[in-house]
C-alpha cells in the first residue's frame, strides 16, 4: 500500500505537523485545520511506503 508523508512548516520554518497516510482527503482535511490559525504553510510530500519483511510494500 502506497503512503505518502506529509510535513508541515509556517512561513518562519517552524515545524508543525508531520505525518504519514493513505487517504488525500484525510491529509487535506488534517493540513486544513493547520491553515485555519496558519494559513501560510508550506507542506512537503514524500514517498513513505514501507516494506513488510513478511508481504511485501505495505
Amino acid at each position: 500500500m502506497k503512503f505518502i508523508r506529509y510535513r508541515v512548516v509556517d512561513a518562519d520554518g517552524t515545524f508543525l505537523d508531520e505525518f504519514g497516510t493513505n487517504a488525500p482527503d484525510f491529509a487535506r482535511e488534517r493540513i486544513g485545520r493547520i491553515r485555519k490559525h496558519r494559513p501560510d504553510l508550506t507542506v512537503t510530500e514524500t514517498d513513505d511506503t514501507r516494506e513488510d519483511p513478511f508481504h511485501g510494500a505495505l
